[in-house]
């Protein structure tokens, strides 16, 4: 039975005494309208205000569609976002949307879990569905069944094995593609959509879908390290013997000239294991020295930057990084890494790097220099990461590389740090000799 139109529903976002809203502050409240079942919403952000219908008869769902809609306000704006919830119900998605709408629903939603994905993230996941669609040749909802989830892995593997790709990594992209496709059809966004009134179940839910295996690593020999942070100041001067720019280098970079940036990269990834994103963004702002004479830098977040595990974290600086880095350096920049203010987008990545020249640079160069690893500029941050955690504690090694548990750290260098240290002198005693020479 609806409530009388005078009723008006107080919320958490606002206080009990009724009073204007300042500028800056951001509210809903509920009332009802004649001849209406639904519960309606009127919106207030930074002084602008919006009302329409939930198109929801519960408090607890009208209340869900309201966060949304705040939600959608931050991350899309308020005209867009007012004017896109203020369709008429008929307008709106249903029982049987395209993937394209259900991806989009699910972006305005996923603000509401209880451990929300970051924007892109939720648009990257929204994407994976529309793509695994369109490899098994369905629009909607409807058609995306087990079956046409087979159709689309089998039509992806064909065209790997035509383009003559690697299989393994073929079937390693398409299980990730899978899993990510899959977190639309989560157990909480199932829940979130059922109180909206969108009934749906998961397509994903009886397909095997290939975990993934983190390989433990293996370090670089110190011989090869000890090269690469011998040829660095090449990078600094030029190298005259590095000869015209190769064929098989997309960057096209001439070594024989410096590369500063290539340097800076360097420096960054191998020597305070930062990421390839992070040392891309990474600011000279970041870099601090503190009370005792020793230099930090801060990883933390900018206009341009989130940091991955949403957290900032500090990296203690080694005197000889920064002696190099310092002469980088110039009076009008603001990034470590010379390079572009304007982001560079990289469209296989689906992210923007500003140097992404710059990084390719750098993968040529450590593949010449002996670097076998498959991503070489990564391999840099896990050497960084097997130094850390060889010479101090997995603990430190999950710190300063920012790993959000330390069941990830741990997958990656336990095996470097929890061998048993065997005696050579008593590895060839047999049974019966150890148990004499045992303590009794």
């Amino acid at each position: 039975m609806p409530m009388p139109p005078s009723k008006r529903i107080q919320t958490s976002e606002e206080t009990a005494p009724r009073r204007q809203q300042s500028t800056g502050k951001n509210e809903f409240r509920f009332f009802t309208k004649d001849r209406s079942p639904f519960l309606h919403v009127r919106v207030m952000v930074d002084g602008k205000r919006r009302q329409f219908s939930t198109g929801e008869k519960s408090e607890r769902a009208a209340r869900n569609k309201a966060k949304a809609i705040l939600a959608d306000i931050k991350s899309r704006g308020f005209k867009e976002a007012t004017d896109l919830h203020a369709r008429k119900k008929e307008d709106r998605i249903s029982n049987d949307p395209t993937l394209e709408e259900l991806g989009r629903h699910y972006e305005s939603n996923a603000l509401l879990f209880d451990r929300p994905p970051a924007p892109e993230t939720a648009r990257y996941y929204a994407r994976m569905v529309v793509r695994v669609g369109s490899l098994a040749g369905v629009s909607r909802l409807s058609g995306l069944t087990p079956d046409a989830i087979q159709r689309a892995k089998a039509k992806y593997l064909a065209q790997a094995e035509k383009e003559k790709r690697n299989r393994e990594a073929a079937v390693t992209t398409m299980a990730a593609m899978l899993r990510n496709a899959a977190a639309v059809f989560s157990r909480q966004s199932l829940e979130i959509f059922r109180q909206q009134g969108l009934e749906i179940s998961s397509p994903f839910s009886g397909t095997k879908v290939r975990g993934v295996k983190v390989k433990a690593y293996s370090p670089m020999s110190r011989e090869l390290v000890g090269e690469i942070w011998a040829k660095a100041p090449l990078l600094r001067d030029g190298d005259p013997d590095a000869g015209e720019p190769h064929s098989s280098d997309r960057s096209r970079t001439d070594f024989r000239l410096p590369q500063p940036a290539v340097l800076a990269l360097l420096l960054l990834e191998l020597g305070l294991g930062l990421r390839r994103n992070e040392a891309d963004k990474a600011r000279w702002d970041w870099i601090f020295q503190a009370a005792d004479g020793r230099r930090y830098l801060e990883v933390r977040e900018t206009s341009d930057f989130k940091p991955k595990s949403k957290q900032s974290r500090v990296i203690p600086m080694a005197d000889e990084v920064w002696e190099v880095l310092k002469h980088l350096k110039k009076d009008d920049s603001i990034f470590i890494v010379p390079g572009p203010l304007a982001a560079r987008t990289s469209e296989k990545l689906q992210r923007c790097y500003r140097c992404q020249i710059s990084h390719e640079a750098l993968v040529y160069w450590l593949k010449r220099s002996g670097v076998k690893d498959p991503k070489p500029c990564h391999a840099l941050r896990k050497e960084f990461g097997s130094y850390v955690a060889t010479c101090f504690s997995l603990f430190h090694a999950q710190k300063l590389l920012g790993h959000s548990t330390p069941v990830v750290t741990s997958s990656h260098y336990a095996s470097l740090t929890d061998l048993p240290y065997l005696e050579p002198t008593r590895m060839g005693a047999t049974a019966h000799e150890r148990q004499e020479k045992s303590p009794s």
